[in-house]
């Protein structure tokens, strides 16, 4: 396979983040745990999330040999699949596009003089997406600009990350995101525990924290001040996870 090679610079992997809120896994339509020439490799389960692009699953794995080595198999493995190769410092990437699927492979070495890479390999369907059911614009204040909205698969449903930056003083926000919160019937979940045990439910005072409607969904939600801002943050899933 003939490999275009380019230099590359501060590159960022959106998936490796995306992990942080990661649902259940999905099965992943290539599975280059069962190639032969990748024997030995340690593959994790797969992951999928929902983009606004599209479906992305993301794979980890290990591999007994160096990244180059690596990258050359993973490659070759590929059939097609990877047609770009990028140094990134000390790490490879490999990167392209196949029946409008757009894959990444991301190598590092592992530990210093163990000879082995560690890896992400991920792969975008444009299109392929499930609707998370929730849509945190009516919690957010009128002038908040959202910085990122992603979900991730949750069984047969999906959990919602979505951060907003909002300008003012950080009591202005979260008034607020509390009183929109409540206005819409989420209840601060250690309130709801206080109601279970009889006792009448009080108000909340921030909004920061965990919530919860009689239907069941959970949302966390982060307040981070900045000079002249606060970054707001909501996580959502449908229901509680067993």
């Amino acid at each position: 396979m003939s490999l275009c090679i380019a230099g590359a610079r501060g590159l960022i992997s959106l998936a490796a983040a995306l992990m942080l809120c990661a649902g259940a896994g999905a099965a992943e339509p290539w599975d280059p745990g069962r190639i032969e020439s990748l024997a030995g490799w340690r593959w994790a389960a797969p992951l999928a999330f929902d983009l606004p692009g599209g479906r992305m699953l993301v794979r980890r794995f290990r591999a007994p040999v160096a990244p180059v080595d690596a990258a050359r198999r993973l490659a070759h493995a590929g059939r097609a699949r990877f047609g770009q190769l990028q140094f990134s410092g000390a790490g490879l990437l490999l990167s392209g596009v196949q029946d409008g699927r757009h894959w990444l492979a991301q190598l590092q070495p592992a530990e210093a003089g163990s000879g082995e890479t560690t890896g992400l390999l991920s792969s975008l369907e444009p299109g392929r997406r499930i609707d998370a059911g929730f849509d945190p614009v009516a919690l957010v204040p009128p002038d908040a600009r959202p910085v990122l909205r992603a979900s991730s698969r949750m069984g047969r449903a999906a959990g919602l990350l979505a951060s907003y930056l909002c300008p003012g003083p950080y009591r202005r926000v979260d008034a607020a995101v509390r009183d929109a919160l409540q206005g819409r019937h989420w209840q601060p979940a250690a309130m709801q525990a206080t109601a279970a045990a009889g006792d009448a439910p009080g108000r909340a005072r921030s909004a920061a924290g965990e919530w919860v409607r009689p239907d069941g969904a959970r949302l966390t939600v982060h307040l981070h001040p900045r000079a002249d801002a606060v970054v707001l943050t909501f996580w959502h899933r449908p229901k509680e996870s067993s």
